[in-house]
């Protein structure tokens, strides 16, 4: 599960770089990648959810990354919405994301990271 959960967040993270290209020059994404960005998160989040329950409690940090990574993105979601781009919200947002990204790959490629 722990692959998958990889997978859906490496598309995650191809369509987030897609769209904060987008989001840097002030231009509309294309309407395909945000719907994408979103639903290969909340897959990975559920192969995540899955990985866990199936004992893998390394993971635990990043559940807590992934729901502050999703409540900052409802934020720019609401904000961007009436017109505002606000910037603290999208560094938060992608911050935090590559933190959660390069745990999950850490944990993926070594299997014991993070064991003693």
């Amino acid at each position: 599960m722990l692959y998958a959960s990889t997978g859906c967040f490496t598309l995650t993270a191809i369509m987030g770089v897609w769209l904060s290209i987008f989001a840097a020059r002030h231009k509309r994404p294309f309407s395909f990648l945000t719907p994408i960005h979103v639903g290969s998160a909340i897959v990975g989040s559920v192969f995540l959810i899955i990985a866990i329950s199936n004992g893998d409690s390394r993971l635990m940090l990043n559940v807590a990354l992934a729901v502050a990574i999703t409540a900052f993105g409802v934020l720019m979601a609401f904000f961007r919405r009436r017109g505002a781009m606000i910037a603290p919200l999208y560094m938060c947002h992608i911050l935090l994301a590559v933190m959660f990204y390069f745990s999950m790959v850490c944990f993926t490629i070594f299997p014991h990271f993070g064991l003693n």
